[in-house]
């Protein structure tokens, strides 16, 4: 942004050369990136009065002048009808050079000597005046060069606006960073509105229909106005930073928008349809011509400013051809609103059009400065361009923002920066800065106007705090925190460990992102359940935060298989996130989440068996192998889950506590990811898992007696679960059965329909004796027993 020097000499008094200023800036955080001279070169143009005028003898369109310079007295002849004695003029004098190379020099003009000239606006290079000679104030003083009696001698600086500061976006922006920096007051304007004519209600009317777009639509009519020639002083703004001069009303636009940070728009009041603002979201394919001629068509969801016909302003860019103030223009309507930053960024992508009103906007203003800028604009209009201002102003504003407050502990500045600072002293730095103070103890309870959105915490003040202190003068000091050796913690290692295992039983990790599709869990026939959404997504795909693992797990498995890898073992550890209520009112829950998915063929251990294709039991087989590394004992029992084969899934528990699901991918989901073989899948909470591992064990010293070994072949109905049959088994061993294994599962021939045969390998082991074979028989009738009254299975003989 270009914020002239001179300028910020109207808010603030100060003494430093622009390059002390640029420093100071920089070195409190608003950093210029440049400085530029605007004074233009009129060596040898001064300012002198013209004490004599007489007509020429030889010439009846020229006039023979004495003008005086402070020093001496020359004679110069002159042609401009409107040369009078009296008056203050810019005199270029001999061995000046005017702009476009024009040398002054003694010459005599049909017959008379001139020794010097009065010069025009257009000769000096400062407008396009040239019918007669620039006059200036009577009270310029005499003998000084022309640039600095007209304030010309200016200079530009180039600042870096921040997108978290939009309130240094404007001139009295950086004044305000000027007079904290200086300590020295700062001058606001004071606009004096003298309000005539008939109430503006009579007028015009605003209809906000989009208040989620425009928090705020405030508007004045002025009648009777004159558009013309902006002064040469406006025109000097505006030029100073980068902007080109219209006429009188755009220009105070344009003015205040630079001066305050406020865009704004003047719109022609009798060229208003219905002579009435309506703010509403564009009609699908709606047109507008806008001020560069081009004709856009707009979407719904672009703001428009429009009358009662069609839309006259893509709101917060630009207006449009047709309402556009012109010098017939005599009575206008004056808007300054408050728009959605991200509304208008979106929109000026869209078109492809940006301008210095979008660049403010898409920063986010203050609502709140919407009345102070429109009073300005108006109180300028009435004193360059004349008119009436109707009575009152149209405010739609549906939620006033309030001044927040912050209890400000200014032992945060010796925490944060180390350095020692006294309340008082953060007091006067933060009210210099327009936050008002009170000072409770060594707390401040600050409070924040509505122009600064970016203080919001503690830390925010401490860091205006050191700013306006000088970052130059806080010591380099290590930061005074507990010292704590670094390492990884339990769920790290935990982590780690079941990564090491997987990878050990032949699984490749993968990993996904935390976003997903919404349709991620209909792909996987699972019902739609609440999730968390983006607001801003970048595509569909990545709406939402995911709520399980196993969908992605299960398309990198489709894309794996078709790119002709057949045998695919995969697994992730990853987060989800699940929301204890929606609208979220607070931090959304992150837990950890264990998935696996394989397909294709699984390599057997035992010699002589071919490679089979992978199936349940091989995924059980990994979680137990898993579970039994961790001391963590797993439960399976046979139930139905969304998604999985209902005669081949499970649930996973520990201690009656369930920990996730394991199964066989349902025929119709694996179709729906392209995939024409058998999947496999599991996932489990890792917090629930983690929060199941036994401590290690004792060492137990070698037994000293015999084990013994016995083989039992059961009869067991399809209906009893295995695990049924193992806890009677443990319940009826009383200790003694140390060890058991399942080996055989047979249903065929010799077995009753609606039962199968389930073998075991029994190891029996006291600590304190050899086991009788009398013991060992009493422990299996009573088994025995217990298999046939609580389960009705019997033992094959």
């Amino acid at each position: 942004m270009r914020v002239s020097y001179k300028w910020l000499q109207d808010y603030v008094d100060f003494t430093m050369t622009p390059q002390e200023l640029s420093d100071a800036l920089t070195m409190s955080g608003s950093e210029v990136d440049g400085i530029e001279d605007l004074a233009p070169d009129l060596t040898g143009v001064v300012t002198a009065e013209v004490k004599a005028v007489e007509p020429h003898p030889n010439a009846d369109r020229l006039r023979v002048c004495q003008v005086y310079d402070g020093d001496s007295t020359l004679t110069v002849v002159c042609g401009a009808p409107n040369v009078a004695a009296g008056q203050r003029v810019p005199l270029a004098e001999v061995g000046a050079v005017l702009p476009g190379g024009f040398a002054i020099k003694p010459a005599k003009l049909r017959g008379v000597d001139s020794n010097g000239m009065i010069c025009s606006e257009r000769e000096l290079g400062l407008g396009d005046g040239h019918d007669g000679i620039m006059v200036l104030p009577e009270d310029t003083p005499l003998g000084i060069p022309i640039v600095q009696a007209l304030g010309l001698d200016d200079s530009v600086l180039e600042l870096e606006i921040y997108p978290n500061r939009p309130d240094n976006q404007s001139v009295i922006g950086i004044a305000r960073e000027v007079a904290a920096i200086t300590r020295n007051e700062l001058r606001l304007p004071q606009p004096q509105v003298q309000e005539e004519g008939e109430p503006i209600e009579n007028l015009t009317s605003v209809t906000l229909e989009a208040p989620d777009l425009c928090p705020r639509y405030s508007c004045r009519v002025i009648t009777g106005v004159t558009v013309g020639e902006s002064p040469l002083w406006l025109q000097r703004r505006l030029l100073a930073a980068g902007m080109r001069p219209i006429n009188n009303i755009v220009d105070i636009t344009n003015f205040v928008m630079l001066e305050m940070g406020q865009p704004m728009h003047a719109f022609d009041y009798d060229l208003l349809a219905e002579n009435r603002i309506v703010v509403r979201r564009a009609k699908p394919q709606e047109e507008i011509v806008t001020l560069d001629g081009v004709t856009r068509t707009l979407t719904e969801d672009m703001l428009v400013i429009a009358d009662g016909a069609r839309p006259q302003v893509v709101a917060g860019i630009m207006g449009a051809e047709s309402v556009e103030v012109s010098e017939n223009t005599v009575n206008i309507l004056l808007e300054a609103a408050n728009f959605n930053g991200p509304a208008i960024r979106r929109t000026s992508r869209a078109l492809g059009l940006s301008s210095e009103s979008s660049s403010r906007f898409e920063k986010g203003l203050d609502p709140n400065n919407t009345i102070p800028a429109l009073e300005r604009a108006t109180d300028l209009i009435l004193q360059l361009a004349g008119g009436k201002a109707a009575k009152g102003i149209i405010d739609v504003y549906p939620e006033p923002v309030q001044p927040w407050q912050i209890k400000f502990r200014t032992t945060e500045v010796k925490r944060l920066l180390g350095v020692e600072i006294p309340a008082d002293e953060c007091a006067q730095y933060l009210a210099s800065l327009q936050l008002e103070t009170e000072l409770q103890g060594d707390t401040l309870l600050v409070t924040i106007p509505t122009f600064r959105g970016d203080l919001r915490r503690e830390a925010d003040l401490v860091e205006e705090i050191a700013r306006l202190y000088g970052y130059d003068k806080i010591p380099a000091t290590l930061p005074s925190t507990g010292r704590s050796r670094g390492g990884k913690n339990a769920t790290m290692v935990f982590r780690d460990g079941i990564r090491e295992l997987l990878v050990g039983f032949g699984l490749n990790e993968a990993m996904s992102y935390t976003f997903w599709s919404p349709k991620a869990l209909t792909k996987m026939g699972i019902p739609w359940q609440p999730m968390i959404t983006i607001n801003n997504p970048l595509t569909e795909e990545w709406s939402a935060m995911r709520i399980r693992v196993l969908p992605q797990l299960l398309e990198a498995v489709a894309r794996n298989v078709a790119r002709q890898q057949d045998n695919v073992h995969l697994f992730e550890l990853g987060p989800v996130y699940e929301a204890k209520e929606l609208p979220l009112s607070d931090h959304p829950e992150e837990r950890w989440k264990l998935a696996i998915a394989m397909t294709g063929q699984w390599p057997t251990t035992q010699w002589g068996r071919p490679d089979h294709e992978v199936d349940v039991f091989d995924l059980k087989g990994v979680l137990e192998a898993l579970a039994l590394e961790f001391g963590i004992e797993l439960e399976f029992r046979q139930s139905q889950h969304d998604g999985l084969h209902p005669g081949r899934s499970a649930t996973i528990l520990c201690a009656g506590k369930e920990l996730g699901m394991i199964g066989e991918v349902h025929p119709t989901v694996v179709e729906e990811y392209s995939l024409d073989q058998r999947v496999v899948v599991a996932e489990l909470y890792l917090d629930l898992l983690q929060a199941a591992v036994k401590p290690l064990d004792k060492v137990k010293s070698i037994p000293r007696y015999p084990a013994v070994a016995r083989d039992i072949a059961l009869l067991v109905p399809v209906t009893v679960d295995a695990t049924q049959v193992q806890d009677l088994i443990i319940a009826c061993g009383g200790g003694l059965i140390t060890e058991f294994a399942l080996f055989d599962v047979y249903e065929g021939e010799q077995i009753p329909e609606n039962y199968r045969s389930l073998a075991y390998s029994l190891i029996f082991q006291a600590p304190d004796r050899t086991l009788r074979d009398e013991e060992i028989q009493g422990i299996l009738e009573k088994l025995e027993e217990r298999l046939a009254t609580e389960l009705s299975v019997q033992i094959r003989r």
